[in-house]
């Protein structure tokens, strides 16, 4: 296993050495942000660790921030061009259609995702491992401080290195324009509605759930009640309906959703998707644990909440006054929310088109978001869920995240089981390309 720094191709202007977070980065908790990328080898073409070494060092000219240093303090990154921390593996006497049968996503991670928890001074806040295996393919796995930017922000960077690294010349040209819009605040205690309050860490099961287009359509056809429901919304009030079955279990009465939206498309003119840092706002939705409650309902409660945040609620919280307008908006958010509830939240990463991005040498054939599958446990965030584009483009993927007690209840609700394909080999028709 090698391991070096990879350094921005050009250096960082003095002006620009210190990156302030935003009061939106702020209120983000410092956990790790991890993605894979496996890649068969479907080209034939020789795969050059050099070409993704020098490729990520220009794109980082670009994405300085990303090769700086935390500061003691956490109030800032020092872009002191210190450099990635890139790890290149070799896999010796195994296939990746190994690592696709029985997923190890931790095996194909530069460190462990409780990293970005309780970062130290002068710590990376991104890192990266290239693996490669017998057969040629090949994974990309790699963290980012989430702190630091969102998941818009991490595929971002993911797509210009593989645009850079295939020779591409459409460049992508982030706008740091959070760290003036929403000014950082001497004092930013974690407030309910915050992430804070979100990230709980424990022992956990996960579980990946797949619904093709034909559930998605089966969902949709139940609630007929709700006007042209998205496949995104169906299955987010499936699995909230599973998990409401699953907190009531466990002596809970109410549930709350909480969806995180990407306020670059919801502000008013829309702000560029190059904007870099964390653009989120959380919409909480809460629901009586009642068994018999239907999808239609759940998703009229989760566009009320999303409805809520518009144009003018990431107004409230631009400029110097913007600590007001934030604790404005959590008190609406927030109004009907007691300490009783029980929190669920839910992220999609769907439209982010991640199954496009090519390095050259083909495009993947599977994303993993976490460093554990199927009946693994780990100790990570629990009572969490992330949704992806299956690779067809026309499905979903869900990776649960639950406390083992919420699990046993969860996976056995009937209405999931017959929809969704349960930790399915991924990519099982295409193992025989690899």
């Amino acid at each position: 296993m090698l391991r070096e720094n990879v350094r921005p191709s050009c250096p960082t202007p003095e002006n620009l050495r210190r990156y302030n977070f935003s009061m939106l980065d702020q209120i983000f908790p410092p956990l790790a942000n991890p993605f894979v990328l496996y890649y068969p080898n479907t080209t034939q073409k020789i795969n050059d660790p050099d070409s993704l070494r020098r490729s990520l060092s220009v794109i980082l000219s670009r994405f300085y921030p990303l090769a700086g240093r935390a500061s003691v303090e956490g109030e800032f990154i020092d872009c002191n061009d210190a450099g990635v921390p890139f790890t290149i593996a070799r896999f010796r006497g195994h296939n990746l259609s190994e690592l696709l049968t029985n997923p190890r996503p931790d095996l194909l991670l530069p460190c462990d995702t409780d990293w970005g928890a309780k970062p130290g001074p002068d710590s990376a806040v991104m890192m990266i491992q290239v693996s490669y295996f017998d057969c040629g393919g090949f994974t990309i796995g790699g963290i980012l401080w989430h702190k630091l930017c969102d998941g818009v922000t991490m595929f971002s960077v993911v797509r210009s290195w593989a645009t850079a690294a295939r020779g591409g010349k459409e460049a992508v040209f982030p706008n740091y324009i959070a760290q003036y819009m929403f000014p950082q605040k001497e004092q930013m205690p974690a407030q309910l509605g915050s992430h804070y309050d979100i990230a709980k860490i424990g022992k956990s099961i996960v579980r990946r759930y797949v619904f093709n287009k034909w559930a998605i359509s089966s969902l949709k056809s139940k609630v007929s009640d709700v006007e042209r429901p998205s496949r995104v919304e169906v299955v987010v009030a499936l699995i909230w309906k599973c998990f409401i079955s699953a907190s009531f279990a466990n002596g809970k009465s109410t549930s709350c959703l909480t969806q995180t939206l990407d306020l670059r498309r919801r502000a008013q003119p829309p702000f560029p998707q190059e904007c870099f840092g964390n653009f989120l706002a959380l919409a909480p939705a809460m629901s009586n644990n009642d068994g018999n409650v239907e999808l239609g309902a759940l998703i009229t409660k989760m566009r009320g909440s999303i409805n809520k945040i518009d144009g003018e609620y990431i107004d409230r919280m631009r400029g110097d006054g913007g600590l007001m307008g934030y604790y404005q908006n959590l008190r609406q958010q927030w109004a009907e929310y007691c300490d009783e509830f029980d929190i669920f939240p839910i992220s999609s990463l769907c439209g982010l088109n991640i199954y496009d991005i090519d390095f050259g040498w083909g495009k993947p054939v599977w994303c993993s978001k976490c460093d554990a599958s199927n009946d693994s446990e780990i100790g990570s965030v629990w009572n969490r869920v992330w949704l992806l584009d299956t690779q067809n483009g026309d499905g979903i993927e869900v990776w649960v995240i639950l406390e083992d007690i919420y699990m046993s209840v969860f996976h056995q609700v009937q209405e999931l089981r017959a929809l969704a394909l349960v930790d399915p080999t991924p990519t099982s028709h295409l193992r025989s390309r690899f």
